[in-house]
């Protein structure tokens, strides 16, 4: 497995434009092509992250490409382009578990 993590420094003040955008117009089409998301959490001093999961890098390389070539995902940005700023600055990186993978059938 490795996970994607974006870091956003959001725009306080459109705080709740900004995670509403993310669950009506961008969750739906990331879960369609298979992304799973493992959380996203608000900091308190105003950052959003967010956790994606996926099988490998072939995977979340083949729903990146889906997600941005969906129909829905071009109407998304269309419709943000009215919402003002959501954010002023990401990161994004890559990770990998250092943990060893449970057991199957384990307690």
């Amino acid at each position: 497995m490795i996970y994607r993590m974006r870091i956003y420094q959001a725009v306080k003040e459109n705080l709740p434009v900004f995670h509403r955008f993310f669950l009506e117009r961008l969750l739906p089409v990331q879960l369609r092509h298979g992304a799973r998301l493992v959380g996203r959490w608000q900091t308190q001093d105003g950052r959003v992250v967010v956790v994606w999961e996926y099988d490998d890098t072939a995977a979340y390389e083949d729903i990146q490409r889906a997600v941005r070539d969906d129909p829905d995902s071009l109407a998304a940005q269309e419709y943000r382009k009215g919402l003002g700023p959501l954010f002023t600055e990401y990161e994004e990186t890559l990770m990998a578990s250092t943990l060893p993978a449970p057991e199957a059938g384990g307690a």
